[in-house]
């Protein structure tokens, strides 16, 4: 069964006869008739019944013509936005956004929806893994993930990094610790850190504890970094965390001490399908970001 069957059974169910059908369809009435009844046959079902001069839809003619309807109308509107993307008058961008997204997204969306009205978006928030493979899945066009990635890079395209420096965050009535902070003060403190499901920080936080022969006491393992937080405000331990965390969540409960020493940076991606076609709305987006 195809598309134009289906435009067909459609219009016989809408005007109730054969002849008025085939007069809307602009075709000969035979044809018309001979392409209901190979529906008919492909599907094992009697789609119309007679009652005198109409053609009432059965169980299962109406069971298909609501399909049918949704079919249609989403060919068109695929059709429509096809048109739309060509002439370059729309597209939407679907993005993917680490846990940990550095506090230019918003910014970023905000400068590029002035210079794209025309652009619509679509966010994902989720852990690293889980947005790599949305963009295997094609489920997203771009994701902003947290280096290193939990798995290897063939698949992906890196369209830009950004560095920044980590800090030390522990509940706000927490008076004991200097600034800066050591990593030997830091191993005093019960911790709270992220779990290793997708996030590059968790690898970073045991290396830079086994690089200075530290064993540090982790207490918890959190995915999400607004719990991570909450629990450090309760007073339940202390975390390491990226410089762009206190601007995405600022607030009286926490305090943020810069760490003394040479740390390996954290490290956020703009990545891509390798290989997978990009739309106008996510190339110009990848130029917005590397430009900001």
């Amino acid at each position: 069964m195809d598309l134009k069957q289906l435009h067909y059974f459609k219009a016989i169910a809408e005007e109730g006869q054969i002849t008025a059908a085939a007069k809307k369809l602009h075709i000969a009435q035979p044809p018309l008739s001979q392409q209901l009844k190979a529906m008919e046959e492909t599907l094992g079902a009697a789609l119309f019944r007679r009652e005198g001069r109409r053609m009432l839809l059965t169980e299962e003619g109406r069971t298909l013509y609501k399909h049918a309807v949704k079919i249609i109308a989403s060919m068109e509107e695929a059709q429509e936005e096809i048109h739309a993307v060509r002439s370059g008058w729309s597209g939407k961008l679907c993005i993917g956004v680490n846990t940990l997204s550095d506090d230019l997204l918003p910014r970023i969306l905000g400068e590029f929806r002035q210079n794209y009205p025309q652009f619509t978006f679509k966010i994902h928030q989720n852990e690293s893994s889980i947005l790599c493979r949305l963009l295997k899945e094609q489920t997203i066009d771009l994701a902003i993930v947290r280096m290193p990635l939990p798995l290897p890079l063939q698949d992906f395209t890196v369209h830009y990094v950004r560095s920044e420096r980590y800090c030390f965050v522990t509940a706000a009535g927490d008076m004991q610790a200097q600034s800066p902070v050591t990593f030997e003060q830091i191993r005093e403190y019960p911790l709270i850190i992220p779990s290793t499901e997708g996030l590059g920080l968790h690898h970073m936080i045991h290396e830079e504890f086994a690089k200075r022969r530290l064993e540090p006491d982790i207490v918890c393992e959190c995915s999400d970094m607004s719990t991570l937080l909450q629990l450090i405000s309760s007073g339940l331990g202390a975390g390491i965390v990226p410089e762009t965390v206190p601007k995405l969540h600022p607030g009286p409960l926490l305090r943020y001490i810069p760490i003394e020493g040479d740390i390996l940076p954290a490290q956020s991606a703009l990545i891509g399908l390798r290989d997978g076609w990009l739309s106008r709305a996510s190339r110009s987006f990848i130029d917005a970001y590397r430009n900001w």
